[in-house]
């Protein structure tokens, strides 16, 4: 039977095969010293925040909590409350229109909009012909009610504050002493006269006014914010945590959490000094925020211009959260066994029209995944997680017996029938195989052969039996064989090198491309090939090449420097991922300690610092992968665990792909330099609970975020840091 047809009997049937005895190990044979790690994250339940659309309205004006915390929402045809999963109507006296809805201290709603206000059943007599835009409750009772030419309030009888503005008044907030704070186009008015940029706005355009429960009174203009405080008035914008600065509305929840509501997202602001941003289809139907409201535990009801969205706490585990991504990876990630990175939505957003497509770095991806079921079942046993591994595994060595060369393995592979398109498509070179049952990708990648030797040397060390290590020990003989065979060069079936197939001297020491890039990397890859070539069949020529790649070719060298010559031209984040990758191969079976030293620690002759630079570039990023392959391998007191848990606790659990811009964010600080596509980036990573969920290929400082709904992340990006963080002991 074929490997591939033996892959896709255990997907099908469900072979559930016994291999690993789940002992912890650094390596194969040899390797580091067994390391107990110094910190240990203890796994609890956390906030975990889900944003939800709550129903299908559109153009929604603003959003109120009543007594019991039902959601009502002001809309074009009324006053609507989310009431057993659905939104229904509330009868009010006005008629058509609202625009703004408010509870006061009672639990009285108010209503306001063209046609005219109202407090509960009540009508809200007003000067003829005025228009009201909002309504808000008055601290000494009744209800702020104004709109282009009036304003006032309410208490059972109307009285005007209007002829001392004499604007347009957009909204009143007031202390308990009775001093009102009206917000106009210019500035905000109050008995005493009125306040502009002379006295502190950042703007004299004040869309919203609201006081705090401590006494401060807080404005918010097309510019940013000002505080008000012992009658004195002070900016707050980009540069003290602003999110966006363009205001729509203010409030205060119960806690006395700021909840801020902008032409391109909404913010919280806690009295604590946290923050939190919500930008993107992932938490907001649109990202024109008119309105938020914030129940006791948390939940936090958004009204935007493109309907409405609760963003929920759930309380959750990083073992369930993991169960959720494997489930999802394994319903909607899996194509011929292989583990697509990105599946395709026919309708955006709609899970249920997922089909999974093929992808030029397929290899990588899928033995990431590998690796991650690997560990996973090192951990727990779990026969699901042996299969979900020995399905991908077989899959990545069916890349290498679909191509009529033994050791050329291919990027992917489709049904013969898409053939024709793939090959008219432009989209690579598509070849039939011999026997006309696969479409198979040539011009494989140093992408793929970084990928198969990670995944399948964890799946050798961690899962199989002895027949299955037996079918690893051929795969990888005979590509790291064709490989050495070729000059060390990974030729294609046209006898040319693929565009990055090279690990030769030659090329390591004369091209651009490897003195100013990737010389640390592929020699990184082609050591760690070796080695596991070697552990596995035991055939010499395997170590004989690695001593004479490694000792008289400098390969050791070039180890060494590998992220200074990762850096040498620009930052490639996918390389950056690949060198994690490789040294993990590399350095795990590595006995040598002077080469453990020098790949670890760097050499000072050559002014390089090996792994550990690698890892301190990386720092900045709070990257839970990187983070956890550094750990074992470099075997030290720090490798920024909190910061990891942090990451996998705030990525999000909805992994559609709907695309974010951070680039008018008022808190980013962009860097002068542009990134290696010429894109602006940021010089500091945004919270990952702000983000939407990514590959660590991709450049996490990058400001624009691709996506538009059609697509949805498997899980793999988070699970192979998870799992490697539990087999090691790091998280428990």
């Amino acid at each position: 039977m074929s490997l591939m047809k033996t892959a896709i009997a255990v997907l099908l049937a469900g072979v559930l095969l016994s291999g690993c005895n789940g002992e912890k190990q650094n390596g194969g044979d040899g390797g580091p010293d067994p390391w107990e790690p110094p910190h240990v994250y203890q796994d609890v339940p956390f906030v975990q925040e889900v944003g939800v659309v709550a129903g299908a309205l559109t153009d929604v004006r603003a959003v109120a909590l009543g007594p019991d915390e039902v959601c009502h929402v002001a809309t074009a045809s009324g006053v609507m409350k989310w009431d057993q999963g659905a939104w229904q109507s509330v009868a009010t006296p006005v008629t058509g229109e609202v625009i703004d809805i408010a509870f006061d201290g009672s639990g009285t709603l108010g209503v306001a909009g063209p046609s005219g206000a109202a407090a509960g059943s009540q009508s809200i007599t007003l000067p003829a012909d005025a228009a009201p835009a909002f309504i808000a409750p008055r601290a000494a009772g009744g209800w702020w009610v104004g709109g282009d030419d009036f304003a006032g309030y309410w208490d059972g009888s109307y009285n005007s504050i209007f002829e001392s503005i004499n604007q347009p008044v957009r909204d009143v907030c007031d202390l308990p002493d009775g001093t009102w704070f009206a917000a106009t186009p210019q500035g905000v008015f109050t008995p005493a006269g009125s306040v502009t940029t002379a006295d502190g706005l950042p703007s004299d355009d004040v869309r919203a006014v609201e006081a705090a429960p401590d006494g401060t009174v807080w404005a918010g203009t097309d510019a940013g914010m000002a505080r008000r405080d012992a009658g004195a008035w002070t900016a707050f914008v980009g540069e003290d945590g602003l999110h966006y600065g363009d205001i729509l509305d203010i409030t205060f929840d119960a806690d006395g959490v700021m909840l801020v509501s902008t032409y391109m997202g909404a913010s919280r602001f806690h009295p604590d000094g946290s923050r939190r941003y919500y930008l993107g289809r992932i938490w907001l139907p649109d990202n024109q925020v008119r309105g938020m409201a914030r129940t006791q535990d948390g939940t936090i009801w958004l009204a935007t211009a493109g309907g409405v969205s609760r963003v929920e706490q759930q309380m959750m585990t990083l073992e369930e959260k993991a169960a959720l991504f494997d489930q999802i990876t394994q319903q909607r990630h899996v194509r011929l066994g292989y583990t697509v990175m990105d599946n395709r939505l026919e309708v955006a957003g709609d899970l249920t029209t997922f089909t999974n497509i093929d992808d030029d770095n397929d290899g990588q991806w899928t033995s990431q995944y590998l690796a991650s079921q690997c560990f996973r079942y090192a951990t727990t046993g779990e026969p699901e997680a042996r299969e979900n591994a020995r399905v991908a595994a077989y899959a990545l060595m069916f890349l290498e017996e679909v191509t009529p060369i033994e050791g050329f393995f291919a990027r992917s592979i489709v049904p013969p029938e898409e053939c024709e398109a793939k090959q008219q498509s432009g989209s690579g070179e598509w070849h039939l195989s011999d026997d006309g049952a696969w479409c198979w990708k040539g011009d494989t990648s140093s992408d793929e052969f970084v990928g198969h030797m990670f995944g399948l040397s964890i799946f050798y060390d961690l899962v199989a039996n002895e027949e299955e290590k037996e079918d690893v020990a051929r795969t990888v003989g005979r590509i790291v064989g064709y490989i050495v065979d070729n000059g060390y060069q990974l030729l294609d079936i046209d006898g040319e090198v693929t565009t990055h197939g090279q690990f030769n001297p030659e090329w390591m020491e004369s091209d651009p491309g490897a003195r100013f890039g990737d010389s640390g990397l592929n020699s990184a890859m082609i050591l760690g090939a070796l080695r596991s070539a070697y552990r596995m069949t035991g055939e010499k020529r395997f170590v004989e090449s690695f001593d004479f790649l490694a000792r008289k070719r400098h390969y050791e060298d070039y180890v060494s420097c590998i992220e200074e010559t990762n850096l040498a031209w620009h930052t490639n984040h996918d390389s950056e991922e690949m060198s994690f990758l490789a040294m993990y191969t590399l350095v795990r079976q590595e006995e040598d300690p002077i080469l453990l030293e020098k790949w670890r620690n760097g050499d000072p002759e050559l002014e390089c610092e090996g792994l550990q630079h690698l890892w301190e570039v990386q720092r900045p990023e709070r990257n839970p992968e990187f983070n956890m392959i550094y750990a074992p391998l470099a075997q030290k007191d720090e490798y920024d665990l909190e910061e990891s848990i942090e990451t996998l606790k705030y990525l999000p659990v909805n992994l559609i792909l709907w695309g974010q811009d951070h680039s008018q964010r008022w808190d980013r600080d962009e860097d002068p330099n542009l990134d290696r596509h010429g894109h602006a980036q940021n010089k500091f990573v945004f919270p990952y609970n702000e983000r939407q969920a990514m590959r660590w290929a991709e450049n996490p400082y990058a400001y624009v975020l691709r996506g538009d709904g059609h697509s949805e992340s498997s899980g793999t990006f988070w699970l192979l840091p998870y799992w490697m963080g539990r087999y090691y002991g790091v998280i428990e």
